[in-house]
């Protein structure tokens, strides 16, 4: 198999899908944890230029959840003490941290799935599904950048004729609000224009053509079929009880077991795919560029 970013958009999606749907569903330490390690590790293999402080905010967030869910939730038999007249629970503040630890999860996964998918492949698969989506939703992508450097030229064009004022809170208020009303103008006549092209250019008159520029190959099968067995395998232990933690109103954790452990290895290896892929992707590149 090639490196994830080589590998089929459709293969890639059914890879994130199986990985996040344990992550997001089951609030568990393990699957989380794992998730949240293995995530960090494929962010910096498929971003090697971000630095470490750039994902600080993933570490903090399990321990504001910790913070912030005894204040509100006081579910739980184990009190550790009172504030305010209410208590905290031993329950809730792990609870809170793992629930911290799905987001964090998720939200890495969730940028590493972008760093793979561009506008190309997203489309590419959301073409399958519905080729009206796919068309509404390449226009909207297409229309953020253009935005952003229409809005950037309304807002030169007003301070070189001397519009803008800063001075405080008021003005940069008021030519904020300019700038966003030329800016709902100018989207508008565009969204005109562009409806005007494609109804000139014959859309929708005749059989739709479809175009693929990424080919299914045995790799792309075999990426899909692995994803999908261990995810049925994680599955099967979370039905069967073997893994996943009761949280209220007492902390039961899963009996140590074949089958729990079974279930926690596949989530693991499932993790690990991406992260194989990449190194070897990586390795061979190395062994390619010594050779010439």
């Amino acid at each position: 198999m090639k490196s994830l970013y080589r590998q089929n958009p459709a293969a890639v999606c059914v890879y994130f899908l199986c990985v996040l749907l344990p992550v997001m569903f089951g609030i568990d330490p393990v699957t989380a944890g794992t998730g949240l390690a293995a995530g960090l590790v494929l962010l910096f293999l498929l971003d090697p230029g971000l630095k470490p402080r750039g994902v600080w905010i993933y570490l903090l967030i399990p321990l504001f959840s910790m913070a912030v869910n005894p204040v509100f939730n006081h579910n739980g038999v184990t009190v550790l003490f009172f504030l305010n007249r209410n208590p905290v629970t031993r329950e809730a503040l792990l609870y809170g941290l793992v629930l911290g630890l799905v987001i964090s999860a998720a939200l890495v996964w969730s940028r590493c799935f972008t760093a793979v998918m561009d506008t190309d492949r997203l489309l590419y698969v959301t073409g399958r599904l519905s080729p009206k989506v796919s068309l509404v939703l390449s226009m909207a992508l297409r229309y953020i950048p253009l935005c952003r450097r229409q809005a950037a030229r309304i807002r030169e064009a007003r301070r070189a004729v001397g519009l803008t004022r800063e001075d405080n809170a008021v003005d940069r208020l008021r030519s904020a609000l300019s700038v966003f009303s030329g800016l709902v103008t100018w989207t508008l006549e565009n969204g005109i224009v562009t409806a005007d092209s494609m109804e000139a250019r014959g859309y929708g008159s005749g059989c739709r053509s479809r175009y693929s520029l990424f080919p299914w190959t045995r790799g792309d099968t075999l990426l899909s079929a692995l994803s999908a067995a261990l995810f049925a395998a994680v599955l099967a232990a979370r039905a069967a009880g073997k893994i996943g933690y009761v949280w209220y109103p007492v902390l039961v954790t899963p009996e140590a077991g074949p089958g729990g452990i079974a279930g926690y290895l596949a989530f693991c290896a499932l993790c690990l795919t991406g992260i194989i892929l990449e190194i070897k992707e990586r390795r061979k590149w190395r062994s390619l560029r010594s050779e010439i």
